[in-house]
């Protein structure tokens, strides 16, 4: 009875170190399928926090492009409507007026007519006369029309200048609003 003792104890021991050595296995399986699984979960999230960061600096950067545009069309805005009062006040200057008709009638050549707004008439008559023009002008008020001076060729019907005081505003604009801008990308590249 020793011997089946000695048996059962062995058949036990080698049993016990059996199962032990399949748990080692087992828990060391585990350990390395967590470790494959937690490998995996990090990298996933480390791609998913490079893909959010991207995200959020092409956001900032078309925040801040819209937000640069939206500020330069406001201020674009409020100078043009400075500049259409401006414009709108010029032609309310006799000198301002003479010297715009002076210049026009001596790029259109011949017998005109001229057409100036119905506040200045008298005083472009005088003008007129005092220039002593070589062609025959003849003068006449503008009546409802938006136009602030029109002066057209009688020899030559298709030869015709109109100017108002948007022309004025927008010709003027443009130059300004070239070299603001010329200013402001001279000021990016520095």
């Amino acid at each position: 009875m020793s011997n089946n003792k000695e048996n059962l104890e062995g058949l036990v021991a080698k049993l016990k170190e059996q199962g032990i050595s399949a748990g080692q296995e087992e828990k060391q399986r585990i350990i390395k399928a967590a470790r494959e699984e937690a490998s995996a979960i990090k990298a996933d999230a480390e791609k998913k926090a490079t893909q959010l960061e991207n995200n959020a600096q092409t956001s900032i950067a078309q925040a801040s492009r819209d937000m640069i545009e939206a500020t330069r069309m406001a201020v674009l805005s409020y100078l043009k409507s400075v500049f259409r009062l401006q414009a709108e006040g010029l032609f309310t200057q006799e000198q301002y007026t003479m010297e715009l008709l002076q210049a026009v009638m001596a790029a259109i050549p011949g017998d005109k007519t001229v057409s100036v707004a119905d506040d200045v008439l008298k005083g472009m008559e005088s003008f007129i006369k005092k220039a002593a023009l070589s062609e025959k002008v003849v003068l006449k008020p503008l009546g409802d029309n938006s136009a602030k001076i029109v002066v057209e060729s009688m020899g030559n019907g298709d030869v015709q200048f109109v100017m108002s005081a948007r022309d004025v505003e927008e010709g003027l604009f443009s130059m300004l609003n070239k070299d603001l801008v010329e200013r402001i990308t001279k000021g990016q590249g520095e």
